[in-house]
């Protein structure tokens, strides 16, 4: 049976065949007369095409006599012909145990077989006999030739011709290799010869309109098919075909039409069910497409058509893993399927798995290598693995080939900008803009691209050209808001998100942005509500508890935060971002044991699901346990042979083991999977320096010259070689080169430590001044600077950057802290203050409450102070600088014996850290 997609779910024309051009599994037989009278009146039924009527008089006649095979024989076979094949198989099987001639049933039996896809089955029970009659070798090369077995199923339609020149089946048989082989004029010519002996042939006309409708001929087709319903006006597939051919021209309600004829007489067909999925699946009701292929599947489970449209539909429902697991069952009878593959494929991007996709998509791309969709896919796996140059050489071959196609231009343009070139990014996305205007990811990446150029005019009239075209949506609410909060104009970009949220309630990135106002305006009651009301309209949405939760944690108001994510984690008990969530947070909040437990009971529960076991070895790395994560991860890389990230990842952890030589030997294996993985090659640089090796270091920098001169990295990594061969002059010109290329914030920090390392302190204190004067919103840098000038106790200078950070941000726990730090260290009134504004924010935070008992301690409140060095001593227990804080504290408090304790221990653990003399010192007058 033909499964019809649209162009955007098109089969190529070759691989189509293989279910458009298998033999007519869901036509009707010919009975065979029978002279009983108690079944005149189903056969006469059955010649005036009234199928049900037929079969309710069968069923009289086996209630009177249950054991009349000839009755069994003759329902079995109209239920082939209205598709009901489970019901056929079971009758026809009664009707053998009853002593019908293995010439009558067996045919009828291999029919039912080849409708539910059960190809070997016909290989395994019906003999590979040449004495066998003609119909059962037919089936036979039917079965070779769905297996994909063409040179068996040629041998033996040609040995069929051999002893019946005329037989229709084998010339069909032939007809439908010669198609598979591309040769239509020879498949036509077969087909011409079956209708010259036999003109009503029915599957001859229907193999006929197949071709015609393959070579692109859908009105010639249409004759075809409607030529069979003028000769059997009941014949189920003649509608179903017409109804697939009105699907592939969007002509839904026509080709309900057809489905409704052909449900007359056979309401509960396999084909008629799949059919009805298809156009459900096409007007985009996946729910409604997803029941009827179950209905299918529960009668035939390996109906390929089926199983195919199932992984469609259940992708188009967002649920990867039941799609993978229905195009699994279907790949394995048809590996070669471009359409599969295609959807395979894109699981793996849904999952993060870049590399998996590149791996399906490269053979496919070798023997399709102008399928636009293909160059797309390859494009965006490459473009989240962020190789851009890749990504950008296949998106523009796919524009060229495609150059009016919007999205084409869209991903081109990202991938300019994962480049640096933003010039060109900037024209490929207003490209996209013109060409689709509906199309919310071009607009959305343009208005992106010029907020980040700061051209936030140029960004707000691009909103209001989409707002013209598309008219107002959520997502276009919600990026107008963005620019207006870039520049600084709150009520608008306040009314903005509520309007967004006025037409989706539950609009997530309106009702956080309209929470971080909230926050920034001192209202976190009020970005609460909001999140709380929306979480009623959609009480199991696990993004809304989780912002709830992260709204809840940065109020220090852990067990409200746990709460949160306990019920995310419940509603959703199957789902792995949840269950990352909660772990994490079991985790930060000293709780390792739990968030192993959730993640090892998952993983066990999924003993398959790859997602799952990332996940464990992700909390068991993050609980401590690198051993234990290395083991799940090494298990993970049996699965995943071809993920260069896999083993990045392996790599970190045998650093973590302190096991230099097999963390290397892991990142030149990510690069031998993927030679210009930039990741590794930064990694690489990283260990050679560590390893005193520089100038094999150099050698990976200038490789990543080589391959990419048009980006900034490899002259980065040469610079950080010269650093570390204490050259800062020459790493500077390094770092230059590579600011030329790419101006962005880390290139200024670089910048800054060359220069102030050569003791160009004037000249670095410059150029960071001007940065920062171009980019004042840039708080990255602007920490970095302040993080240097408190290291080397310039604390007023630390403290000006710290407050023009907290005056944009006050809410940023990191500025806050350090800046009560500066002020203590500067002897300024305002420390004390400033540390209790940072604890209020976040009570559980060790750094936070190391800060601020310090400051009591030097301020004289010595209880207060031990109470919180105790607790920040607790949460932090590898952290030397706060032991050491809680030592001095319990010394000042008078507990001799806990303070030499303490001090100690810290000094046994510790052979360095910065305060081990005044450790020594302490411990001494004691």
């Amino acid at each position: 049976m033909a499964l019809a997609f649209s162009s955007k779910h098109r089969v190529l024309p070759a691989v189509a065949l293989c279910a458009i051009l298998l033999p007519g599994m869901l036509t009707a037989c010919h009975g065979t007369q029978n002279s009983d009278s108690l079944l005149a009146d189903a056969q006469q039924y059955r010649q005036k095409g009234e199928a049900r009527a037929a079969i309710i008089q069968l069923k009289n006649v086996l209630q009177k006599d249950p054991e009349n095979s000839q009755a069994r024989l003759l329902l079995g076979d109209i239920y082939i012909e209205t598709g009901e094949v489970l019901s056929a198989e079971k009758e026809l099987r009664k009707a053998k145990s009853l002593g019908v001639p293995a010439t009558q049933v067996m045919p009828l039996l291999g029919k039912t077989w080849l409708m539910q896809g059960q190809f070997e089955k016909v290989l395994s029970d019906l003999p590979d006999d040449p004495a066998q009659p003609q119909p059962i070798l037919a089936l036979r090369g039917d079965a070779l030739l769905a297996l994909g077995r063409q040179d068996e199923a040629r041998a033996l339609y040609q040995r069929m011709l051999q002893a019946q020149p005329a037989q229709a089946d084998a010339l069909l048989g032939l007809a439908r290799i010669a198609a598979l082989d591309q040769q239509l004029p020879q498949a036509e010519l077969l087909i011409a010869q079956a209708l010259k002996h036999s003109p009503a042939n029915l599957e001859a006309l229907r193999l006929s309109g197949d071709l015609l409708r393959l070579q692109g001929k859908p009105d010639e087709a249409r004759k075809a098919y409607a030529h069979i319903t003028t000769l059997k006006p009941a014949d189920t597939q003649a509608h179903i075909d017409l109804a697939n051919l009105d699907i592939e021209q969007a002509r839904y309600s026509e080709a309900g039409a057809q489905l409704a004829a052909a449900r007359k007489t056979a309401p509960n067909s396999v084909g008629v069910l799949q059919a009805q999925a298809l156009l459900d699946f096409r007007q985009g009701k996946n729910k409604a497409a997803l029941e009827a292929l179950q209905l299918v599947l529960k009668a035939a489970p390996e109906h390929m058509p089926a199983l195919l449209l199932a992984g469609a539909v259940q992708l188009a429902l967002g649920s990867p893993q039941l799609a993978e697991s229905y195009l699994q069952r279907f790949l394995a009878v048809y590996p070669k399927h471009l359409y599969a593959n295609k959807m395979m494929a894109s699981i793996q991007l849904m999952r993060g798995n870049s590399d998996g996709a590149i791996d399906l998509l490269m053979p496919l791309l070798q023997s399709n290598p102008d399928d636009v969709e293909l160059l797309s896919l390859a494009g965006e796996a490459h473009l989240r693995a962020r190789r851009y140059d890749k990504a950008s050489a296949y998106f523009e071959k796919a524009a060229l080939l495609a150059p009016d196609t919007a999205r084409l231009h869209a991903a081109l343009g990202v991938s300019r900008l994962g480049m640096g070139e933003n010039g060109r990014a900037i024209n490929e996305l207003e490209r996209a803009t013109m060409l689709d205007g509906k199309a919310p990811q071009a607009g959305t990446m343009l208005v992106m691209t010029l907020l980040r150029n700061k051209e936030n005019a140029k960004a707000l009239a691009a909103v209001q050209a989409m707002e013209k075209q598309q008219g107002s949506n959520p997502l276009l609410l919600n990026l107008k808001g963005g620019v207006y909060l870039a520049q600084h104009d709150l009520p608008a970009a306040r009314a903005a998100f509520e309007q967004a949220l006025r037409l989706s309630p539950t609009y997530l990135p309106a009702l956080s942005n309209l929470a971080q106002i909230d926050l920034a305006e001192k209202q976190p009651g009020r970005a609460r509500q909001r999140f709380e009301t929306a979480l009623a309209k959609d009480p199991k949405n696990a993004d809304l508890s989780a912002a709830l939760a992260k709204l809840a944690a940065a109020q220090g108001k852990l067990a409200e935060a746990q709460r949160w994510l306990e019920k995310a984690h419940a509603d959703h008990p199957d789902a792995v971002p949840p269950a990352l969530l909660l772990s994490n947070f079991y985790l930060q909040t000293g709780a390792p044991q739990k968030a192993l437990d959730l993640a090892r009971t998952l993983q066990s529960g999924h003993p398959g699901d790859t997602d799952a076991l990332a996940l464990r070895a992700q909390v068991e790395y993050s609980a401590g346990q690198p051993q234990a994560a290395l083991d799940s991860y090494l298990q993970l890389a049996k699965v995943q042979t071809t993920s260069a990230p896999l083993q990045m990842r392996i790599a970190s952890l045998h650093l973590a083991l302190n096991d230099h030589a097999s963390a290397l030997h892991a990142v030149k294996r990510a690069q031998v999977l993927d030679p210009e993985l930039l990741d590794a090659q930064v990694v690489e640089v990283t260990m050679q320096l560590a390893l005193n090796r520089p100038r094999e270091a150099l050698a990976v920098a200038r490789k990543v010259q080589q391959q990419r001169p048009k980006l900034a990295a490899g002259y980065k990594l040469e610079g950080d070689v010269l650093m570390a061969q204490n050259q800062p002059q020459q790493a500077f010109k390094l770092y230059e080169q590579a600011y030329q290329i790419s101006s962005i914030g880390p290139l200024q920090v670089q910048i800054y430590r060359a220069l102030h390392q050569a003791g160009q302190d004037k000249e670095a204190d410059r150029r960071m001044a001007a940065w920062l004067a171009a980019h004042p919103d840039d708080t990255a840098t602007r920490i970095y600077l302040a993080g240097s000038k408190l290291a080397s106790k310039q604390y007023r200078a630390a403290i000006e950057q710290y407050q023009q950070i907290v005056a944009r941000d006050a809410g940023n726990l990191v500025a806050l802290n350090d800046l009560a730090w500066a002020y203590q260290q500067d002897k300024d009134g305002r420390a004390l203050a400033t540390a209790e504004q940072a604890h209020k924010l976040a009570p559980e935070n060790p750094a936070v409450l190391d800060t601020l008992g310090w400051i009591c301690l030097e301020q004289g409140d010595v209880k207060r102070a031990t109470t919180l060095l105790r607790k920040a001593a607790t949460l932090a227990p590898k952290s030397a600088e706060i032991q050491y804080h809680l030592g001095a504290a319990l010394v000042k408090s008078g507990d001799k014996l806990e303070a030499r304790k303490q001090l100690e221990q810290l000094l046994a653990a510790n052979k360095e850290f910065p305060q081990r003399a005044d450790a020594q010192a302490l411990l001494a007058q004691l």
